[in-house]
């Protein structure tokens, strides 16, 4: 028989049974504060003592030539990053990193305060400030090891990260089409811009677990994660044909001490652009010390009066309407040709009666004023309209400019329609102007500019692809043909460009001087020399637009810009595959056009009135029909390297015309001298080898 409890020890055990319910009740309120109304909170703070998140920014795709060669490309740079949180001592921190990095003490500390559990020190590191702050760091892990630190130290909380740099192998080689970016790798203009959305890839965080002392045990950081690599645009550019465009270019704006100049190169058929030249020009990387002016891609951006090149597109206007035919003559007035009491036209040299053909090989005012006149303003206004004057082309760049053409159905005054025949009161952007010509190298088909081929993923897979789109048939391929003849005579003796034909080749072109606006009225002395071709004259492989901005010592086009042309065209043919066939390339007029000497035994002409019928239509695209294909161009010989070569020594330039030319890809890293390659010289290579080679300053 159990003795019974006594009354105290019944209530000691109810005072333990009441202890133990408070404190399971407590226990269950403390879990609730910690894991409901304050978890959030103590989860973020153990992340933050126990992680790091770093931010992995986007490596952006390269930006490529039409043959594969790297005109933008992203290197790898290192950037200091720091944790202020987990920061004891700053001012002693600062006091040390601050001549590093080339700091204020003050600064830098106030970078290592902030609120914020992560901040950028300094983003892309110089090799030499990277190398600097690795030695400090070796020497403070050696202080703390003698010292015996435990525990959490500043070392701990600033460190690098690997970032990608934009890099432009090529400089100054077409540097406002391919713009620049910010250090973000974002892109502010040129194709950066255009094309960011493709370049830029996707944005992603590491994290990196650290042990009771601070240090990094694991890491998802790496370094050109797949991942956030952007896609690669390539170009219809060609950069040989860019680096001959430049060269010829600033070689003419210095023999003439101009102000500038661009150069343009388009392949008829297709509507690529090879070359697009401007001086002056920009290095995108150092893109902030160079005025807005030049960073602009002026082919697209900048307007100007055409002068004497517009006359070309009149007359084939009158042409294939059929209101003139190429041997028709007009009397050019002696010079002098009075509209009203105050309203002169004046030609640069007395001509009396001149045909057709003539009046654009003597560039007369006059005699194509009248031609315009002919085919009358309603047609005239449909067919410049249908050549894309008075609107974009079509490329979608930024800041592109429509250029100005009048309403010439609304247009009484006789002066402005005569004057916008000779190129006055007409504004139209180089890009305009050589897709105009271009199109009567390509049978008559206006073409849609085209400046990227494609693009493609970072494993080679094709995203998008670019073909050539035709916008309209402007001329019968009867009057394209036609046109080219009479242009062709331009060229050729009598011509106002007699040494525009590259030697072995013929050319189909037009000059142009035009007067400079300044404020509301033309200047009498800034001029501007144009010269814009096709060439060869049959089958023309590329149509060329010069423009010379005032130009000193010589003002007319076919003695500043044909050069130029001359030269771009010759060289640009060479490296195309296409050589000099002697006597088979001569013009032969087949009976259309009279020759210089006939001209003046044709018998006169009599005046014939414009036809009542309404202007021929122009064709919408759906009407086009597109028969002949591009001919099959011979392929460049190559001698591919068998063996890497030694590249010590050699500047950038050099190392890609000896890597390209086998078809091998490079990646570069510093500037100057090579000083480190890799693969190492002798080793057996093949036409896909990627090469790394490293170049540092000699100064």
């Amino acid at each position: 028989m159990t003795p019974g409890l006594d009354k105290w020890t019944r209530l000691r055990i109810a005072l333990v049974g009441l202890g133990l319910v408070c404190l399971g009740l407590w226990l269950v309120c403390r879990f609730f504060q910690l894991q409901i109304i304050r978890g959030s909170e103590l989860r973020e703070e153990a992340n933050r003592e126990s992680q790091k998140l770093c931010p992995v920014l986007p490596v952006r795709g390269q930006i490529l030539d039409c043959r594969g060669n790297e005109l933008a490309t992203s290197t790898q740079v290192h950037s200091l990053v720091a944790h202020p949180p987990q920061i004891k001592n700053p001012t002693r921190l600062s006091r040390e990193l601050a001549p590093i990095l080339g700091f204020d003490v003050r600064e830098l500390k106030e970078i290592l305060t902030r609120a914020k559990p992560f901040v950028w020190v300094k983003r892309h590191l110089t090799p030499e400030k990277e190398e600097a702050f690795r030695a400090w760091l070796a020497e403070a892990e050696k202080a703390a090891a003698k010292q015996k630190l435990t525990g959490r130290r500043d070392i701990d909380a600033v460190y690098l990260i690997p970032e990608a740099f934009r890099y432009y192998p090529q400089l100054t080689m077409a540097g406002p089409l391919l713009g620049f970016c910010n250090l973000d790798g974002q892109g502010l203009e040129g194709i950066e811009l255009q094309y960011d959305n493709y370049l830029y890839g996707k944005p992603k965080k590491c994290v990196k677990m650290l042990d009771a002392r601070g240090r990094i045990v694991v890491t998802g950081e790496k370094a050109w994660d797949p991942e956030v690599i952007g896609n690669n645009v390539v170009l219809t550019l060609d950069s040989t044909l860019q680096y001959i465009a430049e060269k010829e270019l600033n070689k003419g704006v210095a023999h003439w001490k101009a102000a500038g100049g661009l150069a343009l190169v388009v392949r008829p058929r297709t509507g690529e652009i090879l070359a697009l030249a401007q001086t002056p020009t920009v290095d995108p990387n150092r893109y902030a010390q160079y005025p807005e002016e030049h960073r602009r891609i002026r082919h697209v951006t900048h307007a100007l009066e055409p002068g004497s090149t517009f006359k070309v597109f009149i007359v084939a206007s009158a042409l294939d309407a059929q209101v003139v035919k190429a041997g028709d003559k007009f009397h050019c007035e002696n010079g002098t040709w009075r509209l009203g009491a105050k309203e002169v036209i004046h030609d640069a040299h007395p001509y009396g009666t001149l045909t057709v053909q003539q009046v654009v090989q003597k560039s007369s005012n006059i005699g194509v004023a009248k031609i315009g006149n002919r085919t009358g303003p309603a047609r005239l206004d449909q067919y410049l309209r249908a050549f894309g004057f008075g609107s974009r082309t079509g490329i979608f760049f930024p800041g592109e400019n429509a250029g100005l053409l009048k309403n010439l159905r609304t247009t009484r005054a006789a002066i402005d329609r005569a004057t916008l025949a000779f190129g006055q009161g007409v504004s139209v952007t180089p890009l305009q102007l050589t897709m105009a010509l271009a199109a009567m190298g390509n049978d008559g088909v206006l073409m849609e500019p085209m400046l990227v081929k494609e693009i493609v993923s970072p494993q080679g897979g094709k995203v998008k692809e670019f073909q050539p789109r035709p916008i309209r048939r402007v001329l019968s391929p009867a009057t394209s043909k036609l046109m080219l003849e009479i242009m062709q005579t331009v060229t050729q003796k009598g011509g106002t460009a007699e040494t525009a034909a590259p030697p072995g080749f013929t050319a189909a072109g037009k000059t142009g001087t035009a007067q400079k606006l300044v404020g509301r009225a033309y200047s009498h002395s800034k001029f501007q020399s144009l010269f814009i071709g096709l060439t060869p004259a049959y089958k023309p492989e590329l149509a060329v637009a010069v423009i010379i901005d005032e130009p000193k010592g010589a003002i007319y086009g076919g003695v500043v810009a044909a050069p130029i042309f001359r030269e771009i065209a010759a060289q640009s043919l060479r490296f195309l595959g296409h050589y000099p066939q002697g006597d088979e390339q001569k013009t032969i007029l087949a009976g259309l056009l009279p020759s210089p000497a006939a001209a003046h035994t044709l018998p006169e002409a009599k005046p014939r009135a414009p036809k009542a019928a309404a202007p021929q239509p122009v064709k919408p695209p759906t009407q086009i029909a597109l028969t002949k294909k591009p001919e099959a161009r011979p392929a460049i010989p190559k001698k591919p390297l068998q063996v890497m070569p030694d590249l010590s020594g050699l500047t950038i330039r050099q190392v890609l015309d000896v890597l390209h030319r086998s078809g091998l890809r490079c990646r570069f890293e510093g500037s100057g001298q090579a000083v480190s390659q890799e693969p190492a010289p002798g080793t057996a290579i093949n036409p896909n080898t990627t090469c790394r080679v490293r170049f540092r300053s000699q100064s």
